[in-house]
C-alpha cells in the first residue's frame, strides 16, 4: 500500500508539473467550463421545471447530464492526443488533437457518455432521494454569492453530498482510465472497457493513491471559495459583488485543474503501465526476472522521450 502511494504521488506530482509546464493542457477544461456554468446557472433559476412532469423532468436531468460526461470525455481526449503527440516525439497541436477526438475516438466517446451518464444519473437520482433536498431554485435568490455556491458545490454540503461526490469522482477516473485504450491503442469499446478495467485491477493501489490525492488537492485549491462562504453565511460578512465575481473566475480554473488532475493521472498511470507491460515483454524474451512495477520509469510529458514509442 505504500509504494501505490508513493506511486500515486509521484504521478500527482508530475501532473502539476506538467501543467505548470504546458498550461495548454488545461485549455479543454476551461472551454467546458464555459458552457457548463451557464447551462448550470440557467436550469437553476431561469428554466421553470414545474411545468413539466416527473418523467419529463428526469429525462431532462438525464440529457443534461449527458451532455456534462459527453463534455468531459471530449476533453478528455483531446488531452491523450495531446499528450500521444508528445510521447510520439512530436510538439502539441490542439488542433491536431480536435480532429483525432472527433473523427478517429468519436463513436468510442459516445458509447462511453452514454454508459457513464446513466451511472451518473442514477447517483444523482439516488442522491435527491436519500438527501431529501428542496430545489434550489426554490428558496435562493440568483445573486453573484449564490451562483458562486452553486458552481463551487458547496450549496448542500452533507454527509450524502460528500459521499454521491467521492462515488461520481470515483466512476469518472475510471472512465478516464478507460479512455486511452481506443485514443492509444485504437481498440472497440469494449475492448477498451475490459482493457480499462484490467489496467485498474492491476494497479488498484496505485489508482486509489490517486484518487485519495486528487481528491486532496481539490480540497485545498477550493479551500479560498469556501473561506469566503463560510465568512459570509456564519459571520455574516457582507462581501461587494466584484469580490463574488472574482471568486467565481476563480472557480473556474479551480473546477478545470481539479479535472485536469484527474485525467493526467489516469492517462500517465496507463501509460505506466503500458511501459511495464513491455519492460515484461523484454524481459521474458530475454531471459531475465519479471521486473517490479515501481522499479520500471515513470513516464513523463515533462521529458523528451518519447515513451509511446516501443
Amino acid at each position: 500500500m505504500f509504494e501505490g502511494l508513493k506511486n500515486g504521488w509521484d504521478v500527482i506530482n508530475a501532473s502539476i508539473k506538467a501543467f505548470l509546464k504546458n498550461p495548454i493542457l488545461l485549455v479543454p477544461l476551461l472551454f467546458v467550463w464555459l458552457i457548463y456554468a451557464p447551462t448550470v446557472i440557467y436550469f437553476k433559476w431561469h428554466f421553470d421545471w414545474d411545468s413539466y412532469s416527473t418523467a419529463t423532468s428526469m429525462l431532462i436531468l438525464y440529457i443534461i447530464i449527458f451532455c456534462f460526461a459527453l463534455m468531459l470525455t471530449l476533453s478528455c481526449s483531446v488531452l491523450l492526443e495531446l499528450i500521444q503527440q508528445k510521447e510520439n516525439g512530436k510538439e502539441f497541436n490542439l488542433m491536431n488533437s480536435l480532429v483525432e477526438t472527433c473523427t478517429k475516438n468519436i463513436i468510442q466517446i459516445l458509447v462511453l457518455s452514454i454508459f457513464w451518464s446513466l451511472i451518473w444519473f442514477l447517483l444523482t437520482v439516488l442522491e435527491m432521494i436519500f438527501s431529501k433536498k428542496k430545489s434550489s431554485s426554490d428558496t435562493e435568490e440568483e445573486s453573484a454569492e449564490n451562483v458562486a455556491q452553486t458552481l463551487a458545490g458547496g450549496e448542500d454540503f452533507s454527509i450524502w453530498s460528500l459521499t454521491f461526490d467521492a462515488l461520481k469522482k470515483g466512476i469518472r477516473m475510471i472512465v478516464f482510465l478507460i479512455m486511452p485504450a481506443f485514443a492509444w491503442e485504437d481498440l472497440s469499446t469494449g475492448k477498451s472497457l475490459k482493457r480499462g478495467m484490467s489496467i485498474f485491477k492491476s494497479r488498484i493501489s496505485e489508482f486509489v493513491a490517486g484518487y485519495t490525492l486528487s481528491y486532496l488537492a481539490g480540497v485545498i485549491v477550493f479551500f479560498p471559495p469556501f473561506i469566503m462562504f463560510y465568512l459570509s453565511g456564519k459571520l455574516k460578512i457582507d462581501f461587494p459583488d466584484w469580490s463574488w465575481v472574482v471568486c467565481i473566475i476563480y472557480i473556474a480554473f479551480a473546477w478545470s485543474y481539479t479535472i485536469y488532475l484527474e485525467q493526467m493521472f489516469t492517462a500517465e498511470l496507463y501509460l505506466w503501465h503500458l511501459k511495464y507491460e513491455n519492460e515484461v515483454k523484454l524481459a521474458e524474451k530475454e531471459g531475465r526476472p519479471i521486473p517490479n512495477f515501481s522499479s520500471v520509469e515513470r513516464p513523463s510529458v515533462l521529458d523528451d522521450k518519447p515513451d509511446l514509442i516501443f
